[in-house]
């Protein structure tokens, strides 16, 4: 329920190639895709102004209810986006390697995952340092200071999904090499029951792995929470295997719904439960974050079964309302790795102008956050038609 996100905090965005064509059973993934990118954008900008977390550039929140929605806005999208993101960049990877084989599949990987990563770390971070020093601090800086003259190389915030993911490229290609993948026959989707027991069985991992690294513990430079790292390299696994068993397009309108409602369940009662749990106890944050403590464990229960049910949520019912694409949407799906990788800058640019501009929380997060997911995607949709940055996102 209660998130710590680390210093520079993530993000990170499925990656996937762009195909010519596609068919349109899957369109309803790219939809996916744009809709959880935008979703990044606004959980960011709840962070900004007063949901729990780290970002580049905050506000605290105006009163005990916008906190508290806030709070459940963070918490939500940090029990399932993430994995989610895993789960569909992994998903066309098996095809993709044995169209290209090993060495041209590696890189193209590292060409698409590896240079963002640079980028950031070299021009973005910088700029961003800029603009913190030069409009929220008042203070002058000169350019140098930030490109040249700097203690931190390597700061490749909300990219450190880009990074776990190239990472666990690389160890599937490696196992791929040493063992050849086997043809079976395809395996039906997992009944409801069985998937509920995945949930649980995160969850329960989840809750040992937080024992050593707890809820914003940070491996630097990269930006790894460990915490959350179970769901990601599970869901990235699930991804693999659900392309030969064609598991996306199997899960239905009637099980996406049925899913849809444990998630409502595990929201409007489980959130308020969990609560209560803190108020009874008299207990302090880090209780929930990680440890031996009945708090951890029932927080990384629900984080995960939650989890669990909005990706079965989303998949069902998108597969069924949302499998069409107009010119706009296709659009936003092809400009939507790079309105990630941009989207920290124009979000702290916009939140950096409105500072002083006096609105309740969660008018300004409503403010701040259309301005920001729609200039993202303005940029990101110029930023596609660049000769070189187009070979690249």
């Amino acid at each position: 329920m209660f998130i710590l996100i680390p210093k520079q905090p993530f993000l990170s965005w499925a990656v996937h190639e762009h195909k010519p064509m596609q068919k349109a059973r899957e369109y309803y993934i790219d939809n996916i895709r744009i809709a959880l990118t935008a979703l990044v954008i606004l959980h960011h900008t709840a962070i900004t102004y007063g949901g729990p977390g780290g970002w580049y550039y905050s506000e605290p929140a105006d009163g005990l209810v916008s906190g508290l929605l806030l709070t459940i806005f963070v918490s939500t999208n940090q029990a399932f986006f993430m994995g989610f993101f895993f789960l569909l960049s992994s998903y066309f990877i098996p095809a993709s390697y044995v169209r290209k084989g090993s060495y041209r599949f590696l890189l193209e990987r590292l060409k698409r995952l590896g240079i963002p990563i640079v980028f950031y770390s070299l021009v973005i971070t910088p700029v961003m340092i800029y603009m913190l020093v030069r409009l929220k601090m008042n203070e002058p800086i000169s350019w140098y200071a930030v490109f040249i003259d700097r203690d931190e190389w390597i700061n490749i915030g909300v990219l450190w999904f880009t990074a776990a993911l190239l990472l666990f490229t690389i160890v599937y290609a490696a196992s791929r090499s040493l063992v050849p993948a086997k043809v079976n026959n395809p395996k039906s989707l997992p009944g409801n029951l069985t998937i509920f027991l995945f949930g649980l069985g995160l969850g329960l991992i989840s809750f040992v792995v937080r024992l050593v690294f707890p809820i914003g513990w940070t491996l630097d430079p990269v930006g790894f929470q460990f915490a959350h790292f179970p769901q990601y390299i599970a869901l990235f696994t699930v991804g693999l295997w659900a392309y030969p068993n064609q598991w996306l397009s199997s899960v239905s309108y009637a099980q996406g719904k049925f899913w849809l409602r444990i998630a409502l369940l595990l929201i409007v009662v489980g959130f308020p439960c969990i609560y209560l749990l803190k108020v009874v106890t008299h207990s302090e944050l880090d209780a929930f974050l990680g440890g031996l403590t009945i708090q951890s464990f029932v927080n990384s229960l629900w984080e995960q079964l939650l989890g669990i049910s909005l990706i079965m949520a989303w998949l069902g019912i998108a597969r069924q309302k949302w499998n069409d694409q107009g010119p706009a949407t296709k659009e936003f799906s092809r400009s939507a790795y790079a309105v990630y990788i941009i989207h920290p800058l124009v979000l702290l640019l916009v939140s950096l102008l409105l500072k002083d501009v006096h609105l309740s929380s969660l008018l300004k997060f409503l403010l701040t956050g259309s301005i920001a997911v729609s200039l993202s995607f303005a940029v990101g949709s110029l930023l596609v038609r660049v000769p070189v940055v187009k070979d690249i996102v």
